[in-house]
């Protein structure tokens, strides 16, 4: 059965309405719209503070269409406000939404993968204490697979607010021993009863409380903001080619 050309073409332009557009300039700009209009009530990786959580994984499953006019028109009887932007601006915000809960592999970034790569072993010294595909050092998380595990967004604070949230097993140690040595590292765990400290070698030390004289354990993390932020874009695109099987499905 012949299929009226018409009809061939509403279906073509209805798909190509209900699409998010994915490259990196889309998705930058829906940032900056996001962070000024949204990040004061939602937070600025979408976690939630006057307004709830946007990492729940509601807003992955709302189609695009509905994403969009959730944002147009508000959500009536709540503190959400509609907001007037341009049809394009909205469809730019939407689509930025969507990566805040897609692995950072899935999701399209500005930047340069090989300046960052260049960045992360050498000026921005990531290697000294982070570990990617077998290359660098200790005691930071081991980053091979951490385009999957992690967001754009989480990726994003992680080079340029570290301190904003530190893995489990690795907040910053100072460790003063009984017999005069210190030990600088990340505190795996830690009791009452004993500690263990993983040291700037990778070595990890197991101490009972008898050895030690003094253990400090502090707020911030031991990694230093990236000193360039306008580097970002590059490390982060880096970092978020970092997964053992790669980009899959899933895409805004």
């Amino acid at each position: 059965m012949m299929v009226p050309m018409r009809l061939l073409l509403f279906c073509a332009l209805a798909a190509h309405a209900q699409r998010l557009p994915q490259d990196p300039a889309s998705i930058d700009a829906g940032r900056q719209l996001y962070l000024g209009s949204c990040s004061g009530c939602h937070g600025a990786t979408g976690e939630g503070s006057q307004g709830p959580s946007l990492l729940s994984g509601r807003v992955a499953r709302m189609t695009p269409q509905a994403l969009i006019q959730t944002i147009k028109n508000g959500l009536p009887g709540t503190t959400m406000p509609n907001f007037n932007l341009a049809d394009e601006k909205l469809r730019h915000l939407a689509a930025f939404l969507r990566t805040l809960t897609a692995p950072a592999v899935n999701a399209p970034i500005p930047g340069d993968p090989e300046r960052g790569r260049t960045l992360f072993f050498g000026a921005a010294k990531c290697s000294g204490c982070h570990m990617a595909g077998g290359q660098g050092g200790y005691p930071g998380p081991d980053l091979t697979n951490i385009g999957a595990e992690r967001t754009l967004p989480q990726l994003r604070e992680s080079v340029l607010k570290p301190s904003e949230r530190i893995a489990v097993g690795f907040r910053s140690a100072i460790v003063t021993l009984r017999d005069g040595r210190t030990i600088h590292g990340v505190a795996k765990n830690h009791s009452n009863y004993d500690a263990q400290i993983l040291d700037n070698r990778g070595q990890l030390h197991l101490l009972s409380r008898d050895g030690i004289a003094k253990l400090e354990l502090r707020d911030g993390s031991l990694m230093p903001p990236l000193a360039d932020p306008s580097q970002a874009n590059d490390l982060v695109s880096f970092l978020a080619r970092q997964a053992t099987r790669g980009a899959e499905g899933g895409k805004p």
